[in-house]
């Protein structure tokens, strides 16, 4: 099987994916404003050291988000146009996966028939669809009602702070606000969430093909997008294990060969997620080149350490601690 591998396949996937990462940066870009926008290049490498922060941070997406944000404050962008890109830029691309499972689904169904593995992942989507319609209904048509009950509700649980739940919330109301606010812009910004997620899982079907199989698009759409819902489960940093073993499982359920899915897997792995380690590295310290402040080192023990902590006070052994010694 490694005899028949096309490395011109694995080439190509490699620049497709890198083009996912070019699509997620634009998005970024386009949402801040004009007047303090950096450059292309500039954000790129932000979002390649958020890219690899998520990687190697406790906290994955958390401390990405609070790594872009730290960036784009250092170049220059304001602090509510920094929170707004990276706050919107992540609503939007969670949005838009849940909707590409949801519609892969409904082209895939009528083709392969209702089996147990599309049944599940039809109420998975249908699931997460109700929900973040709720929490948009919720909090545009009712923020008060929304933050009365999330303040309750933390108070009660004493897992999260019942201040930063409403601060988290209020933020996002003002950003599903200010993103409604104009559907053309809307439309435009979704378009660059769903081109960076469906360049993505193209990298993933062409390093499957390189291996010799040529992978039905509503099938592998549908196990990337479960895979990618299931690796933002805080497990591991990034998803590692996690999202290798969810996505080779759902391949082979989906008729890829068990050896095919494990080396395509593996293979598109190796840039989505090994490559921007050191690309990421090389992008953070570059931004960092002239700059005053706090050294390269300084900065990420500070996040590290603010990871580290938002994971404490989320985990219900760190609450069941807190009672035990209250006790």
């Amino acid at each position: 099987m490694i005899g028949d591998l096309d490395p011109l396949l694995l080439l190509a996937g490699a620049g497709i994916e890198a083009a996912s990462l070019w699509c997620i940066a634009h998005l970024i870009h386009t949402l801040l404003p004009a007047n303090s926008r950096p450059g292309k290049w500039t954000v790129q490498r932000i979002v390649l050291a958020a890219r690899a922060a998520s990687r190697v941070v406790p906290g994955g997406a958390a401390a990405s988000g609070a790594l872009s944000y730290r960036l784009l404050r250092r170049v220059g962008v304001p602090t509510s146009e920094a929170g707004f890109s990276v706050g919107a830029q992540s609503l939007e691309s969670a949005a838009v996966l849940v909707l590409l499972l949801f519609f892969a689904l409904l082209v895939s169904i009528p083709v392969a028939g209702l089996s147990a593995g599309y049944l599940g992942a039809t109420i998975v989507g249908l699931l997460l669809l109700v929900g973040i319609g709720a929490l948009v209904a919720s909090i545009t048509r009712g923020e008060e009602r929304a933050v009365e009950v999330a303040r309750r509700v933390a108070d009660r649980t004493r897992v999260f702070d019942a201040d930063a739940i409403e601060g988290a919330l209020r933020t996002l109301a003002g950003q599903i606000a200010e993103l409604a606010g104009d559907r053309r812009e809307l439309l435009r910004h979704a378009f660059w969430s769903a081109a960076y997620w469906l360049l993505d899982a193209a990298a993933l079907w062409v390093f499957l093909a390189a291996f010799g199989h040529n992978t039905r698009p509503d099938g592998l759409l549908v196990a990337f997008a479960l895979a990618n819902i299931v690796a933002t489960i805080p497990l591991t940093p990034g998803g590692l294990g996690v999202m290798e073993l969810t996505l080779a499982a759902s391949l082979r359920g989906f008729g890829v060969p068990a050896r095919i899915a494990l080396l395509g897997v593996a293979a598109w792995r190796l840039v989505n997620f090994w490559l921007p380690l050191p690309v990421g590295a090389a992008s953070y310290l570059s931004l960092h080149i002239g700059s005053p402040g706090q050294t390269p080192a300084e900065d990420l023990e500070g996040l590290t350490e603010q990871a580290r902590q938002g994971a404490d006070e989320a985990s219900p052994w760190r609450w069941a601690h807190r009672r035990s010694r209250s006790d």
